[in-house]
Parts: C-alpha cells; structure tokens; sequence
C-alpha cells in the first residue's frame, strides 16, 4: 500500500542513506507498530505511526521546530522510546528523547550534544547497556576551518554527552577540507563506524563497548564521489557489509567477515542513489533508486545467492508501466504499442507513426496500462503540446469514466509534468477494473483528445514513476 504522508517544503524531508528515520515498536501490546519521522518544514521534524495493515496513519506530532534544513536522525529502543538527533538553526546538534507510554510518544527537552562550531548530518544509537552514542560531521570553524568524524556518549539517557556541550568527542578521522558522511552500526559488543571522507574514500573505525577504546583507522576502499551514498549493515554473523552507489555509477557491495574485506561486488551497473544495506540472518538484501531518465528514480531489490545478486524492480507500482498504447483514429493500424520506447529515455521516440504525434486528433487517446494500479505518471515530452484539450478516464469493468487528476487538467502542455491521478493508491477508485485493451488486460487510464492540437505534442518518456530522493528502511 502506498500512501501519502506529507508534503514537505524541506531540502531533504527523510534524511541520508547512513540514517534511520523509520522503525517499528519491538515488544509490548504495540509491537509491530511502524513509525515514521520526517521533516515537513525546513525547521520542523513530525512523527507519524500506523498499526497493522498499515492503511490509515496517524496525525503528525511535532518533535521539534528548531531545526536546520539539515538531515537528522533518530533510534528507537527495546520499550520504544524514540530519541532524535538533529542540528538546530545555529547548527549545534541536539537530541531530543521520545517517551513511548501506552501508546503515545510524549516530547522531551532538547538536550545539546555539542556547541562547539557547527555540526552536521549525525546518526544515533542506543548500545545494549543503554548508552547512546552520536556520530556526526564536526566543523572547526573556530579553529582550522577543517571537517572531522566525531563521536559523542550519554550513560544517563541523553542529558549529558560527554562531559557537556563544549566536550568536542573523539575524533575518529583525520581533517578534511570537505565535509565528512559517517553510517554506525552495532554487533557482537562492537560498533562500528563507516564514514566517508575526500568525497572518495571509505573508511572505518571499531570501539569495543566493553573498554570505550577506538581501533585504528583502516581503509575499505576508494570509489570516486561517494560522500553520503553509502550505508552499512551487520549480519546475525557479525559480517559487516557496505552498498555504496557513487555518482561516477554503480552499485557496489562490500563484506568483511571479522578479518579482511570481500572484493567490490557489482550489484548493478546501472545509475543509482540512496542505497540501504540489511541482513536477513546472514543474507545480505539491498536497496536503492534507479535512475530510469528525465531524473526519475524507482526502488530496487537486490538479494544475494552465491557470489552474485538477483536483481528486481522493489514495486510494481513505479517505472516502466506495463502496457502503453497509442491510439489514432486514421492510422493503419489505429493501436500501436510504445511500451518499449515510453520505458526509455529516447528522446522524441514514443508518437503514433502515421500522426507523427502522440496525440493529434479528437478521438486519439494514450493508453496507460499496470497489472498492478498506479496513481500517477510521470510524462516527458520533446515537444510540448498547444491548442489541444484532453479527456482523462479509467475503465471501470463496464465503460470509460472520465476524472479530473489530483494534481489538475494536463493537456501536454508542459513538459516534465508529474501527473498524479489520485492523491495515492488508497485514494485511488474503488469501481477501477481490469479489462481489455488491444487484447491485453490491465488495469487502465487513457488521455482522450476531446479538441485537436494545433501543435502535436510528441513523447520521449512516459513512467509510472515519481521523483523519488530518498529511501528509508525498518530494520
């Protein structure tokens, strides 16, 4: 079930591929609960949970108000309570603890971590003896100007950190004139830090809880351009396994068993962003957003078998759409199928051949076809349209019911319009059916030309896909 939350006016309203930002109650009469926190306002962090099927979500409560339009991060405990680490508006970094009571999550004081200059993107974890821990890109302005890696520890459930807000932490890398991305993870009485530095380089450090005392910086490998496109994750096994997807392309997955790293295995060559890395016992899953044109991404899944990953679209729901037809009334055939050409990024590609166009006409009509609904689609034109007005419908099992889109009349009369149907799936038409189009049946929804256009418009991609950023998981 998709389902719309919010519309967020933030820069990055889920966060960084290293950070978490989505959970699920663990025990207790709310367990299985999920519960998600998100930026919807370039200050402001909300929490919204649903309990299972997941169909209806809560009304947003406000965590905080004073943040910068900067990613955060949060974790959630055994009990489900909620802490939240974020920059506030003069960047010094904060955490606030979410009490989870019969219930209901009630919103404790900011506490400061640090003070000191600025600070930036922090991820945050709570250890199996109840310290939590805060890793994050620390910026000496005052001092060489220089960004480092920094950890932070609270034993007494966030009010202190360290020996309070002007205790810098330890620094677990060297200085860097860029700033620094750093993911955590915990296993087998170790955490374990991963962090790129120079925009290039993947590095990682390891405390031992029991000592509080950091192993030496080693290298994991170097891909050109990196910086936040990474994430780590650790296996019932306590394998530590890396998915990196730089910009230069690809997605990359890398494993260290306890002793030395794996080699660099592609996932995928493909363009990519936002990846997340799990483990389900010891099978490493991966997912991320594939780059299918026009600056459209769609989730992907990958699972491992052997040395290799098996590699699937991670919904139907997004990208290619299953069948798309085009309609002319005086063509011969008057149905031609341009599943093919709308699914690539081809410019100028997808037009009825004896119209040259991908509407003309009145009568003409685009056909969009899913095995599975959808409630938008995304539509690239090389040329834009004029003069002409369109009809949209579904079919619902008996005739063409004709609808106004969710995010108003389209007329491909704009290029690189997001059309959305219904507000999301839930909203979506309960009399939409199946049924035959050309001989192929799926659920569908057709542009009619009610008014010919006088400039035809002609299509270089059309995707049920949206302008998908970032990718949050449950753990």
């Amino acid at each position: 079930m998709q389902k719309l939350l919010a519309t967020s006016t933030a820069a990055r309203p889920t966060g960084s591929p290293p950070q978490r930002r989505l959970f699920r109650v663990p025990s207790g009469p709310f367990a299985g609960r999920v519960v998600a926190l998100y930026a919807d306002s370039p200050g402001g962090i909300v929490l919204v949970y649903s309990d299972y099927p997941y169909g209806d979500w809560s009304a947003p409560l406000l965590v905080t108000s004073d943040s910068s339009d900067t990613p955060f991060s949060a974790c959630i405990d055994s009990t489900g309570n909620i802490y939240a680490a974020y920059c506030d508006t003069s960047h010094d970094l904060k955490v606030r603890k979410l009490t989870f009571v019969g219930g209901q999550w009630s919103i404790g004081a900011a506490s400061t971590i640090i003070n000191a200059d600025d600070s930036f993107r922090p991820v945050i974890l709570k250890d199996s003896d109840g310290k939590l821990w805060c890793l994050f890109d620390h910026h000496r302005l005052s001092y060489d100007g220089r960004h480092y890696v920094r950890a932070k520890s609270s034993v007494d459930d966030g009010a202190t950190w360290g020996t309070g807000p002007a205790d810098l932490g330890t620094a677990l890398s060297s200085a860097w004139i860029d700033p620094v991305y750093v993911s955590v993870c915990l296993g087998a009485g170790r955490l374990h830090a991963v962090y790129c530095v120079d925009h290039i380089h993947l590095m990682m450090r390891i405390c031992d809880l029991a000592t509080a005392v950091w192993q030496d910086e080693s290298a994991i490998c170097d891909i050109n351009s990196i910086d936040d496109q990474f994430d780590s994750a650790l296996s019932s096994d306590s394998r530590l396994g890396i998915v990196v997807t730089p910009f230069s392309g690809g997605v990359y997955f890398k494993e260290h068993d306890g002793l030395t790293w794996s080699g660099l295995i592609e996932v995928e060559n493909t363009d990519a962003r936002s990846p997340q890395v799990n483990y389900a016992e010891s099978s490493p899953q991966v997912l991320y957003m594939k780059h299918t044109g026009s600056g459209y991404y769609v989730p992907r899944y990958a699972s491992r078998s052997g040395e290799t990953f098996s590699v699937e679209d991670g919904s139907p729901a997004f990208g290619a759409f299953d069948k798309v037809f085009v309609f002319h009334s005086g063509g011969s055939p008057q149905y031609q199928d341009k599943t093919a050409a709308a699914s690539n990024a081809t410019t100028g590609d997808v037009f009825h051949s004896d119209s040259q166009a991908l509407l003309d006409s009145a009568g003409d009509c685009l056909y969009l076809g899913g095995l599975s609904k959808f409630h938008r689609a995304a539509v690239i034109l090389s040329t834009i349209g004029s003069g002409g007005v369109v009809a949209w419908e579904y079919w619902d099992g008996l005739d063409w019911v004709q609808f106004v889109p969710y995010s108003g009349a389209f007329n491909f009369d704009l290029d690189n319009r997001l059309v959305q149907f219904w507000q999301d799936l839930s909203a979506a038409p309960a009399d939409w059916q199946v049924g035959p189009v050309y001989g192929y049946n799926a659920f569908w929804v057709r542009a009619r030309v009610t008014t010919g256009f006088s400039t035809k418009p002609v299509g270089t991609q059309i995707l049920a896909g949206s302008k998908l950023n970032d990718l949050a998981l449950v753990r």
